[in-house]
């Protein structure tokens, strides 16, 4: 798994693929507890882990695109926050995490609604945007969806498979 900061160097996956596959972390692949940067507060919205096996199933670049500003505000540091995504993210179920550490007033372009950081994940999978989608449960989400060209899926709660008609993985 590649982990990419919103402002810095980005990476190149080295496979191929036909479509990608983009989540919000907090409150799309994990229940939105606020600031969560420990493994024991990471808790998996139902269904979450089986929708991101069924896209890497599919061939699909999988990545996972998330505003983190408990960084930012000094909740948490940037190690914590890599730190836990290498425990609950175990490999190869996903390919690419990208993040943005800065709390809102640090105006930072690659906060969403802006599409900087699903614009990198396109960039990293060698996609256009026509070939992803992005699963958000915010506006702020689906803003950025839109600023990238990308397809943005709303994600209400429940059972995240059962979106899996919508993301075309079923």
């Amino acid at each position: 798994m590649t982990i990419l900061r919103c402002d810095r160097v980005e990476g190149r996956f080295e496979g191929m693929v036909d479509r990608v596959a983009l989540f919000d972390r907090d409150g799309v692949l994990n229940v939105d507890h606020g600031y969560v940067c420990k493994v024991e507060d990471f808790e998996w919205v139902e269904g979450a882990s089986e929708v991101l096996d069924l896209c890497r199933s599919r061939g699909m670049g999988v990545g996972v695109i998330t505003n983190q500003s408990g960084i930012g505000r000094g909740y948490y540091s940037e190690g914590a926050f890599i730190d836990l995504m290498e425990s609950v993210l175990p490999a190869g179920m996903v390919d690419l995490v990208v993040y943005c550490p800065h709390a809102p007033e640090a105006d930072c372009t690659g906060r969403k609604p802006g599409g900087r950081m699903l614009e990198m994940a396109l960039r990293f999978f060698a996609v256009d945007g026509s070939l992803a989608f992005f699963v958000g449960d915010k506006a702020s989400d689906l803003g950025a969806a839109d600023a990238a060209g990308v397809r943005g899926i709303r994600f209400q709660g429940g059972d995240l498979r059962d979106l899996s008609k919508d993301l075309g993985i079923s």
